[in-house]
This record gives structure tokens, C-alpha cells and sequence, in this order.
């Protein structure tokens, strides 16, 4: 069986919305564990404005996802199911979604 297209997801932030990030965070973490489980989703992070400094709050602007689906618009859904796309951290107007291939995949 072939593996599902991957795709390569940018999700900027709302401005000034850290807060809410922050406040809904916990449930967003959980709610993806079965789709890291499964494989949809096999990378994700905060995307930054700079590296972080010791000692000082990580300088959030967005997230970023690797997505395994059939279409962009299953990404969509999975996107639009998120608490963080619902919750209005996330900026639907600046959300991209390209077409991606993994070459080089390391664990943590």
C-alpha cells in the first residue's frame, strides 16, 4: 500500500493571540495524540519569531504541521477541527498548505 500524500502545513497566529494559545494549549495537545498515534500527523511545533533566549518566554507566531491525508482538503478538516483554529489562534487568512515529500526524517 502507498503511503498518503504529505503536506506541509504554516498556520500564523492571530496578533496578540499568545494568551489564548497559552489558555487552550492543554486541550489541543490532547485532542492530536490520535493523530500522531495513527500517523497523520507526523511533525508539529510552535513556529517562532527567534530562537529562544534562557530564561525568557518562547516568542510565539504560529504553528507548523507535516500532515499525512489524501487531499489538501482533508487537511482543511483536520485543521478546522483544532481548538486552536476554533479558538481563533490561528489566522484561517494566512493558512498555508503545501504539497510535500519527506527525504530525511530523525526521531527527537
Amino acid at each position: 500500500m502507498a503511503a498518503k500524500p504529505e503536506w506541509l502545513v504554516l498556520l500564523p497566529d492571530f496578533e496578540g493571540a499568545l494568551d489564548k494559545r497559552m489558555e487552550v494549549r492543554p486541550k489541543h495537545l490532547e485532542a492530536i495524540k490520535p493523530n500522531v498515534s495513527s500517523g497523520k500527523i507526523t511533525l508539529g511545533g510552535a513556529t517562532l519569531d527567534e530562537q529562544p533566549r534562557e530564561g525568557q518566554p518562547m516568542k510565539i507566531n504560529g504553528s507548523a504541521m507535516l500532515v499525512s491525508a489524501d487531499s489538501k482538503e482533508d487537511v482543511m478538516k483536520l485543521v478546522e477541527s483544532d481548538v486552536y483554529y476554533e479558538s481563533r489562534v490561528w489566522d484561517p487568512s494566512k493558512i498555508q498548505v503545501f504539497p510535500f515529500k519527506s527525504a530525511v526524517r530523525t526521531a527527537l
